[in-house]
């Protein structure tokens, strides 16, 4: 009995100093229970002893804890180890035996081998650790001082938490919604409409400071106050167009020169549409002003600047056929003088100079393509005076021919419009009068470099008459181009180049003249906006009355609708 309990003590004597190690990791489970047994009972069930030259087996390291296995289903993925063993070799506790003869070991020492004599078998080495992202290998946890195996829901890698349920009901669209887009133009004028006709509205009034107020050769300085009248109506037809358009203008003196001078223009136009193929254009224009101070035909002396009275008509028909296209065009000008006055009460009348204008003209061109297509004008008219013969026995009417050839161009906003270049020749009936003729330049371009910059460009050629004894009168070119910048929504910037040139056939020469004005328009809103600009104009001539020279600067402010 002595012996048999003294044994005994001896037999759990590792144990008991393996209690007295590290705390091991999770519960003990059977099967490695059994292992341990086997270590240390033979197969008959009697107990085994170790070689004298054996390696003691260590017992301080403890027996790693299986990892942490997941209640959820599917929240690691599956281990592909082949077999039944867990990690280091350790047989997993599913009941089934394990895979490959038994590791007596108790699996804390891999490396070492069955010695010479011994009844078991060879321990197999541990297998490789396969080891997911982001996962630490459990021996670095060994190795660790301390170990930090916190609660289950602290560990976010295994156990994420839950995210934020959709809702199920969320509500449907409509089929239908109203997008609300900014708006382009958010200080353009609103205009005022009535049924399919739009009418917009615009008045400036300011001051204007300028070093010559009539535009003489000897004209003075003065304040003016002048105002501006501008309106535009256009129509909103399925198919066919119409627009009318009034401009008017009106200075007069407040300090300074005195002066008064109104400038009056009415122009209404329309488009038909006669099918595919024919178009039916027609114009008319009125315009009420003053004659220029340095034209030729002006009575030097005079104490006011005399009326002219404008007065104009077109209407043409277009036809096309294929790549090629006809026009027939009609027009007719009428011009009418007022009275010149002296500062001693005289008056002196110029109905004399009152005519009429005929022409008719054919032009015939082909579409080179879409937006270009040249073509070739021939125009003849007939110049009738009131008066056969003037003031001093000069018959003035007579035949007009013209010749031309030029481009039409149509590349929608980019540009549009048409130029033509050729001969003209104004006939007199009086055969101690020579005619008058030059070359014709005529055009009209809009251009749009780049969005919000608009480029207007005018080409003019006209036949002026005389009132001089055997003076024949004259051809007068003018060019112009406008610049309209949109610098901003609500600042437009503007700038306004003219040239002029006249071929008198008296033998006085030419006449030249330039202006250029720039301005800037800034918009508080839609309705109401402030004007500022400048001016300089200037004509030089070899005669001494047709020479003048202008500076002015406007500061305004400008309604509109």
């Amino acid at each position: 009995m002595t012996a048999l309990l003294g044994s005994t003590v001896f037999a759990f004597l590792p144990l008991a100093h393996a209690q007295q190690a590290t705390p091991l990791r999770g519960t003990l489970q059977d099967n490695v229970l059994q292992a341990q047994a086997q270590d240390t009972n033979d197969s008959n069930g009697s107990p085994t002893t170790n070689p004298p030259n054996a390696a003691p087996a260590p017992t301080d390291g403890g027996i790693p804890s299986r990892r942490y296995e997941p209640v959820s289903p599917g929240a690691l993925p599956p281990d592909d180890d082949n077999g039944n063993l867990g990690l280091l070799g350790v047989p997993l506790d599913d009941g089934s035996p394990p895979a490959g003869p038994a590791d007596n070991s108790g699996g804390l020492n891999p490396d070492s081998a069955a010695l010479p004599g011994s009844e078991t078998a060879p321990v197999p080495a541990a297998r490789p650790l396969r080891l997911r992202p982001g996962e630490r290998s459990l021996l670095d946890e060994e190795r660790a001082d301390t170990f930090d195996n916190g609660p289950i829901e602290q560990n976010r890698e295994a156990n994420p938490p839950a995210g934020r349920t959709d809702r199920d009901n969320l509500p449907e669209p409509a089929l239908e919604r109203r997008i609300i887009r900014p708006d382009p133009e958010p200080f353009a004028p609103l205009g005022i409409r009535a049924g399919l006709v739009t009418l917009r509205p615009s008045i400036s009034t300011g001051l204007r400071a300028t070093t010559n107020a009539d535009g003489s050769s000897d004209g003075s300085a003065a304040l003016l106050s002048e105002t501006r009248l501008r309106a535009r109506a256009t129509t909103d037809w399925a198919r066919h167009s119409a627009w009318l358009d009034f401009d008017g203008t009106y200075d007069k003196t407040i300090s300074g020169e005195e002066y008064s001078a109104p400038n009056v223009g009415l122009r209404g136009g329309m488009q038909l549409d006669l099918g595919e193929r024919t178009t039916v254009k027609g114009e008319v224009g009125y315009r009420y002003r003053q004659e220029d101070p340095s034209a030729p035909t002006t009575i030097i002396g005079t104490s006011n600047r005399p009326a002219v009275q404008e007065l104009d008509g077109s209407l043409g028909v277009r036809k096309e056929f294929g790549k090629f296209f006809a026009d027939v065009k009609g027009n007719v000008d009428r011009t009418v003088y007022g009275n010149a006055e002296f500062s001693d009460g005289s008056v002196v009348s110029q109905k004399d100079r009152n005519n009429t204008f005929a022409s008719i003209a054919l032009r015939g061109g082909f579409e080179m393509s879409p937006a270009i297509k040249p073509f070739a004008e021939v125009e003849i008219g007939k110049l009738m005076y009131d008066e056969k013969e003037d003031s001093n026995g000069f018959q003035r009417s007579g035949v007009r021919t013209g010749l031309r050839g030029g481009v039409e161009v149509d590349f929608a906003e980019k540009l549009a419009g048409e130029f033509a270049l050729g001969y003209l020749r104004q006939g007199i009936d009086d055969d101690r009068l020579s005619p008058v003729d030059g070359l014709s330049i005529d055009g009209a371009l809009k251009w749009s470099p780049q969005r919000g910059t608009d480029v207007d460009i005018g080409l003019l050629t006209r036949v002026e008459g005389a009132t001089a004894p055997g003076d024949s009168g004259s051809i007068f070119y003018e060019g112009t181009v406008g610049i309209k910048r949109q610098a901003r929504a609500n600042l437009d910037l503007k700038a306004t180049l003219i040239a002029s040139l006249r071929d008198n056939k008296d033998g006085s020469g030419w006449d030249k003249g330039f202006g250029a004005e720039i301005g800037a328009t800034y918009w508080f809103n839609r309705f109401f906006g402030f004007d500022i600009s400048a001016r300089h104009e200037f004509t030089r001539s070899e005669v001494e009355s047709r020479q003048t020279d202008e500076t002015s600067i406007f500061m305004g402010v400008t309604l509109q609708r």
